[in-house]
């Protein structure tokens, strides 16, 4: 009896989970969708594959790639200072010196200082230049929100890059009716104006449809405006550089102050590094694959941006910039047997509202990653469902079944809700898959209730569904629109 029982429970189970997404998906309203998966015999299903959507961040599955292949695994940015032979005499510099900035998103402020430490010296005597010649173009990339440049996550990309180009501070607002007062912690080399900020209740605030807004200016000063709601301890604050220029010059004087050398003569920049010279300290990098980890779980923009760079600078030997960088992934992945058609390229981070790329494409993208893996050891870099990056805690892989089965890239810009990668199905099959979602939008109220109530959002409740499908090898099923 009790064996008939097990097996009716069994039973029971099995039918329930073959049962579970019987009823067709719902894909959110006035939205578009694509998806696609791929197993091992080939596309087992695909629905809207060929449209052309905004990749958001699963753009940086490209952009590592291209750039694993091209730069190499051993690869490290390395951010030298030079000056010609026999200007070093003794524990003095007489003569001038160039540091040459490469892009290294890691390079941080102390990092500076630990390299002119390296020189061994007390005092330069000549002018320092300051080689920004590694890249060119815009700082930021065509398509880019402009209400975004004060936001970290849109640093400029430059040659320089110190502290990943972006600022920390605070503003102190305690009392309603009381002035907020702006402050930067010691030697950080940019100002905040907090004169304009009015202080109230969070229902004034949303009465007068106010909030706290920031003016950027030359010399890094940011001039804060608007309203916020007293706190009784100070409110963090992170601002992306506005001033690249003012914070290299700026980060350098304070890092030859903080190694004990003092400098008689001028800071200015130039495009070109010395000929002849020779080179007398060095900071590296970590190396390429520990910095594409980062860049595809943290889902790192300056990062990615700083590679599509990278990866033009040494595919086309001039000066790196978003132009072209594009044109080295496609040509790069098309040499590899990836066709791209057209897919439109823009940036290497996916913050472009220029990008488009179809499901179709990124899929072609996963599969030369899956069959080369074993050279590669690209997968591991992924996010992986409930264990790391932005997969930690994404509600649409969160049931138990799903732990540590999906290793795939989010892409989330306004209005879009992507994820491309793989899933490792209940049968112990690889399979590879996109889900893109576009167009999602809700009216004032409905968004209010699902915040509030921290109900999935509904383009979430159908990515699960199509997830769990192809975990649980079932028909996936989509109603018609």
């Amino acid at each position: 009896m009790q064996r008939l029982l097990i097996g009716v429970c069994a039973l029971f189970s099995t039918l329930f989970s073959l049962g579970a997404h019987a009823a067709p998906l719902i894909p959110p309203k006035g939205g578009q969708y694509a998806v696609i998966v791929q197993g091992s015999g080939g596309v087992e299903y695909a629905r809207h594959a060929d449209d052309m959507i905004a990749p958001a961040s699963t753009m940086k599955v490209l952009t590592a790639l291209a750039a694993r292949l091209e730069l190499g695994a051993d690869f490290r940015f390395a951010t030298d200072i030079q000056a010609q032979p026999g200007t070093k005499q003794g524990d003095a510099i007489k003569g001038d010196l160039w540091i040459n900035f490469v892009g290294d998103p890691t390079l941080s402020r102390m990092d500076l200082v630990a390299l002119f430490k390296q020189l061994g010296v007390t005092s330069i005597k000549g002018n320092v230049y300051v080689n920004t010649g590694a890249y060119n173009g815009y700082e930021r990339g065509n398509g880019w929100s402009w209400g975004d440049q004060t936001l970290c996550f849109a640093a400029p990309v430059s040659s320089v890059i110190i502290d990943k180009n972006c600022a920390y501070g605070t503003v102190t607002a305690t009392q309603i009716g009381k002035p907020a007062v702006g402050n930067v912690a010691t030697g950080v080399p940019i100002g905040i104006g907090a004169d304009n900020v009015e202080v109230m209740s969070y229902g004034d605030m949303a009465r007068q449809f106010c909030a706290l807004e920031v003016d950027m200016a030359k010399g890094n000063f940011y001039e804060l405006k608007g309203c916020i709601t007293p706190n009784k301890e100070p409110q963090g604050l992170r601002f992306a550089i506005h001033d690249v220029e003012a914070w290299g010059w700026d980060n350098i004087r304070w890092a030859m102050n903080r190694a004990g050398i003092s400098h008689d003569g001028l800071l200015r920049v130039t495009h070109q590094a010395p000929v002849g010279a020779q080179t007398l300290a060095t900071h590296y990098s970590v190396s390429l694959p520990v910095m594409l980890s980062k860049m595809l779980k943290k889902s790192d923009n300056l990062y990615a941006d700083t590679f599509l760079k990278t990866v033009g600078r040494h595919y086309y030997n001039k000066p790196g910039s978003y132009r072209s960088g594009t044109m080295a992934v496609r040509a790069i992945l098309t040499k590899n047997g990836i066709d791209l058609g057209n897919a439109t390229l823009a940036d290497g981070s996916g913050l472009s509202a220029h990008n488009l790329i179809s499901a179709r494409q990124m899929l072609s993208v996963l599969n030369f990653i899956q069959k080369n893996d074993a050279q590669l050891d690209f997968i591991k870099l992924l996010p992986s469902s409930q264990v790391d990056g932005t997969l930690a805690w994404r509600r649409s892989v969160t049931a138990p079944m799903m732990k540590n089965k999906v290793h795939a890239k989010t892409g989330t810009i306004t209005g879009t809700s992507n994820l491309a990668g793989f899933i490792d199905t209940a049968g112990g099959q690889r399979k590879a898959f996109v889900v893109f979602q576009r167009g999602l939008s809700q009216d004032p109220a409905t968004h209010e209730r699902y915040r509030a109530s921290k109900a999935p959002w509904p383009w979430t409740v159908f990515e699960k569904g199509i997830l769990e499908s192809i975990y649980q090898q079932q028909p996936i099923q989509i109603a018609e629109q």
